[in-house]
């Protein structure tokens, strides 16, 4: 009788394996790339940078072919070097290149990735790749496609070089065409203290100030100037 019993519960064991087996698995509903994306962009306003890098490389695993979604995964690692150790920035550099390298792979006039490898290779230290040269090539494909943007890498790159005459001439050509900018009024000053003309730089400052009151660095750099001299 038990052995019997026991073989009704094993045909009807396979019996629910087999049709199990024959019975097709609903289709998983694939991620929401752009939903990823969007909380990517949304945890980097809320400074939730980790959470940032991890919606964002989710975004483009589910679809590989989106070059702002690699540009902003690019941003969230840069934005996420700032929370870790020395050693966990060593790798998250080498993914936040590779990811704007992808990015300008897909799309090569993408100018989100250009400037993202144009800083790269501006603030990495030569032994990590840093190279002004490749920097300039970056900053200059991006001058190309928006004037504004690229003068503003190309004169950030020159005042890395500590060539501050040529970091005001390309300030000065973005402040040009974009003159209510207060950001590039602050270039300018910054360029002109160290060249020494602490009066330009003052009333640079003091117009960056009128363009935007909590301008960080514009106050920043009146208070340099108002230090007493040592």
């Amino acid at each position: 009788m038990k052995t019997k019993t026991l073989l009704a519960v094993l045909a009807a064991f396979s019996l629910t394996a087999l049709a199990s087996a024959q019975t097709p698995a609903a289709p998983a509903t694939p991620p929401d790339a752009a939903a990823l994306h969007q909380q990517s962009l949304e945890s980097v306003k809320q400074r939730k940078f980790k959470e940032a890098v991890d919606y964002a490389d989710q975004a483009t695993k589910a679809d590989p072919t989106k070059p702002e979604y690699f540009s902003q995964l690019g941003v969230a690692l840069s934005q996420r070097m700032s929370e870790v150790n020395f050693l966990q920035m060593a790798a998250l550099s080498g993914r936040m290149r590779k990811a704007f390298e992808k990015s300008i792979e897909l799309d090569p006039n993408h100018v989100s990735g250009l400037i993202g490898l144009a800083r790269f290779y501006t603030n990495a230290p030569e032994i990590a790749g840093g190279s002004l040269e490749k920097a300039a090539e970056f900053a200059t494909r991006v001058q190309k496609l928006e004037p504004f943007l690229g003068e503003i890498e190309l004169g950030n790159i020159a005042a890395k070089d500590e060539q501050y005459a040529r970091a005001l001439a390309h300030y000065e050509a973005a402040a040009s065409l974009r003159p209510t900018h207060a950001g590039v009024q602050v270039g300018c000053g910054r360029a002109l203290m160290q060249l020494g003309r602490k009066d330009e730089a003052r009333a640079r400052f003091a117009a960056a100030l009128k363009l935007n009151p909590e301008h960080e660095g514009a106050k920043k750099g009146l208070a340099e100037l108002d230090k007493p001299a040592s």
